[in-house]
């Protein structure tokens, strides 16, 4: 709700108490999409790489949880992120930093086995 409204900060708390509630609980699926909800927090701000941490520990729970549905959202995700930090580091004509991150994408999308993120990626 409080992303719709721009509201970053407020959103960002209440994933994060998400968050603790499910670490408590050991609860995977929550902790992924709790991470989801940070990073995309994140990402709105424009902190790719806090964003970038918080979706690939949420992918990396989702995958641990056996959760396909949910590792194939967050991977779309994290590849809109890696796409951002290479598209910044072209700009600046850091060419290699630029291409591990296009292949970072590469391999989030094969590795989720979905053809429309990958065809994202090419």
């Amino acid at each position: 709700m409080y992303m719709r409204y721009n509201d970053y900060e407020t959103a960002s708390y209440f994933h994060q108490r998400c968050l603790d509630i499910s670490v408590e609980f050991k609860y995977i699926e929550g902790e992924a999409q709790a991470h989801r909800g940070l990073g995309i927090c994140e990402e709105k701000v424009s902190n790719k790489f806090p964003a970038m941490q918080h979706l690939e520990t949420a992918l990396e729970k989702a995958q641990s949880g056996e959760l396909v549905e949910v590792a194939r959202v967050i991977s779309k995700d994290l590849v809109n992120v890696y796409q951002l930090i290479a598209k910044e580091y072209l700009e600046m004509s850091e060419f290699d930093m630029s291409l591990q991150f296009f292949e970072k994408c590469l391999s989030v999308a094969q590795r989720a086995q979905d053809k429309n993120i990958e065809a994202e990626c090419y």
